[in-house]
């Protein structure tokens, strides 16, 4: 969205920043609205954490809980009466208590890499002509910088910007290092890069 989002707690900021590496996920709202109603005989008020819209239009509504906060009879019975309401409306919803720590590690190094209108586009198009699927980034690197004749950190910077937009992927099970392969080369997304 190249806006800022709010959070509350780090629990929340990892799922954001899923969310922000999520291809699928356009927008994002915190705290999109707030609900309060009956249910049976209980008045319940709610403000969900996140909203989500997906590229096929459909609507995620996230809570997050720690998974200790998750066993209290009370938040069982706010979110089962949430994910009820979100049903009617057609909307899906989902609570998260965190994620694979590798996996989360990942995502914040190339986060790096978010802003690819900082990230010079001969250097991306020198990456895109060089690296191939089963080369190591180091490879990729290296031979991109030596064949422009730039420095290895504005082509390191290239790739991060190509791993965050997924034109390039990699395998985020396993902690990123220099020996990392390059799983799949794709088209470059729409993603638009600085002259």
């Amino acid at each position: 969205m190249h806006d800022l989002v709010g959070h509350e707690s780090l629990l929340e900021r990892d799922r954001l920043m899923l969310a922000d590496f999520d291809a699928e996920v356009v927008a994002v709202a915190s705290q999109p609205f707030g609900i309060t109603g009956h249910d049976g005989a209980v008045i319940r008020r709610h403000v969900p954490d996140y909203l989500l819209l997906q590229t096929d239009g459909v609507v995620e509504v996230v809570d997050m809980k720690s998974a200790d906060q998750l066993a209290k009879a009370e938040v069982a019975e706010v979110f089962g009466w949430t994910s009820r309401l979100m049903a009617e409306k057609g909307w899906r919803y989902s609570i998260w208590s965190g994620g694979d720590p590798v996996m989360l590690r990942n995502v914040h190094f190339l986060a790096q890499g978010r802003r690819a209108h900082v990230v010079d586009s001969r250097v991306v198009v020198g990456l895109m002509r060089h690296a191939r699927t089963d080369m190591t980034v180091n490879q990729a690197v290296a031979q991109t910088a030596e064949t422009l004749g730039v420095d290895a950190r504005v082509a390191r910077s290239a790739l991060l910007a190509l791993l965050w937009h997924q034109v390039f992927t990699v395998p985020l099970e396993q902690p990123l290092c220099g020996d990392t392969r390059i799983e799949e080369v794709r088209e470059d997304r729409g993603v638009q890069f600085c002259a």
